[in-house]
């Protein structure tokens, strides 16, 4: 290279596809960070934990590849194309590491073990991605005197397919193949690359070996699709992982579950259509005394709509509204659950953001009923702040009431967030109260509480069920500061208790 001589681009075939490469790497990039968030979901859910974890070790991999990959170009003994096909074996590490999920979290914990899989299942070839840059800008340029525009076009063509990656991956990828499929193909597609890279700068793998390897890494991605033991169904939405499974729930009965991000939203049994989760059954037993006078619900949160069919069967003639962002759901609620077993009328599905709906709502309700996870613990901060609640309590009627569903446990560091839920409830309704589903488990073990809010005081029902002894403290948590995911996260860093 001659520093004082004017640049001179290549052209034609070459320099486009220099820009391809750069422009795949990237998309690739984004297909594998979406991907591995999902991947994780089973274990760790979809809360703050995983995507910090997965979205740190994807940087972490860029920069170390990105600094390995200027040492490797410049000494010339590493070609390109290597460097793609070892992203593109490596690739390959998510489809046969099923099991390090849940073996990092029961060796490490949740926070840790979200780093750890990210590491061992996801850096090695988002290294050798990283590196892929630093190539194709020395290959890009002739003279020192053009160096930074090259460096820029380049970066922009990787960056560009980063956007492309994350909008494609997440809005057609996910929802029209199984995860393990959408890995196989993004890790088949690396080798393809690595071909590509040969036939532009020399040094490229045997056609025939990668095009084998493509095939082999393919089938493994839909060998590892098959659903498992009990899976009635499985999919990806734009939302959620999704499963329908079926176990045994003893004494000969069955219990059909709906699994949302790894964590189960809705069960019933099978032979009654009623729901197996007690905190349902709890919620009827609370309301009993009061339930003539529930004409119309309002439930954030549907699920399978296990919890609006039962509450419609309590009381026949009850209005239910049901806030249900995915729509897939939905639909597997009426070919799987009790929801497609028989007409109901009385229940409309509203595919929309909860809080969305909130702002929008001009119905008033008897009892509004907030059941809405992101995953087995983590509730959307948005529909737990003040302003969330303030919108629940225009949309009451006189006498009306708020019930929420909350797991925690009640004592420890993890119990925050259940204390600052009800202290921003408290800041609305004046009057609120807790009852534990499971009064009879310890109080570090976690479980589900149902709280309860109202204007009025006489809108209580009068229940033996007894009270919880967690009570409101801390700061409101508010749309401007709601460190939902913090408050969560300290239930992951005490290692939970379960009973």
């Amino acid at each position: 290279m001659d520093p004082g001589a004017p640049g001179s681009r290549p052209r034609g075939a070459r320099r486009a596809g220099l820009f391809f490469l750069a422009f795949a790497s990237g998309f690739a990039v984004l297909a594998i960070e979406i991907a591995g968030a999902r991947l994780m979901a089973p274990v760790y859910g979809m809360s703050a934990v995983p995507w910090t974890a997965v979205i740190g070790v994807i940087l972490s991999g860029l920069a170390l590849g990105s600094h390995l990959g200027g040492r490797l170009a410049d000494g010339g003994r590493v070609p390109l194309p290597a460097v793609l096909m070892v992203a593109g074996l490596t690739g390959a590490i998510p489809l046969l590491g099923t099991d390090v999920p849940l073996l990092a979290r029961d060796q490490l914990g949740v926070v840790f073990g979200a780093v750890a899989t990210a590491l061992i299942l996801f850096a090695p070839s988002v290294v050798c991605l990283g590196a892929v840059v630093p190539y194709l800008v020395q290959a890009d340029t002739e003279s020192l005197a053009s160096v930074g525009r090259r460096a820029g076009d380049v970066s922009a063509a990787a960056t560009a397919g980063s956007i492309l990656g994350s909008f494609v991956t997440g809005f057609f990828l996910l929802p029209l193949m199984p995860l393990p499929v959408l890995l196989g193909v993004t890790a088949a597609a690396l080798l393809g690359l690595a071909v590509l890279a040969g036939w532009i700068l020399g040094r490229g793998p045997s056609k025939g070996g990668a095009a084998l390897g493509a095939v082999i890494l393919v089938a493994l991605g839909a060998a590892k699709a098959r659903p498992g033991e009990g899976t009635l169904f499985e999919t990806q939405t734009l939302y959620a992982a999704v499963e329908v499974t079926e176990r045994d729930g003893g004494d000969g009965r069955t219990i059909r579950e709906l699994w949302q991000n790894g964590s189960v939203s809705s069960g019933e049994w099978t032979d009654t259509g009623f729901p197996s989760h007690r905190y349902a059954e709890v919620s009827g037993i609370l309301l009993e005394p009061v339930i003539g006078d529930v004409h119309s619900m309002l439930v954030l949160g549907g699920a399978a709509l296990s919890l609006p069919v039962a509450f419609q069967r309590w009381q026949p003639g009850l209005s239910v509204d049901v806030v249900e962002i995915d729509p897939e759901v939905t639909r597997l609620a009426r070919e799987y659950f009790a929801f497609g077993r028989d007409a109901y009328p009385g229940i409309r599905v509203f595919h929309e953001d909860a809080r969305v709906y909130l702002g929008r709502a001009d119905q008033e309700y008897d009892l509004i009923y907030l059941d809405v996870f992101d995953n087995l613990l983590s509730v959307p901060w948005p529909v737990v702040t003040e302003e969330a609640f303030t919108a629940m309590a225009g949309l009451l009627r006189p006498g009306g009431r708020v019930m929420a569903n909350i797991i925690s446990p009640a004592e420890g560091p993890g119990v925050a967030f259940f204390q600052r839920v009800q202290a921003t409830m408290g800041q609305v309704f004046p009057h609120v109260r807790t009852y534990p589903v499971s009064p009879e488990r310890p109080a570090n073990a976690m479980q589900n509480h149902i709280v309860m809010a109202a204007l009025d005081e006489a809108a209580f029902p009068e229940t033996s069920w007894p009270e919880g002894d967690v009570g409101p403290a801390g700061r409101p948590l508010t749309d401007a500061w709601a460190p939902v995911e913090y408050l969560q996260a300290r239930l992951f860093l005490g290692f939970l208790t379960w009973y």
